[in-house]
């Protein structure tokens, strides 16, 4: 991938998790432990880790592994 392919794939991934805060906090019925399996879900996909390693040029940590 390119420099800018991976830069254009986190900024999915964080408007992605970004969208689904903004949901959760809307009024309504919502569940903080689906919303953070999502956040987590969205945040630790193996591409978007291997996206911040290239980026960042070292190693970057799995949330859950």
């Amino acid at each position: 991938m390119s420099e800018r392919e991976d830069i254009e794939h986190l900024i999915r991934s964080v408007t992605a998790a970004r969208n689904l805060l903004r949901q959760y906090i809307q009024p309504g019925p919502r569940s903080a432990v689906d919303t953070v399996d999502r956040l987590i879900d969205i945040l630790d996909e193996r591409d978007f880790v291997a996206t911040l390693d290239r980026l960042n040029r070292r190693k970057v940590m799995r949330l859950v592994e």
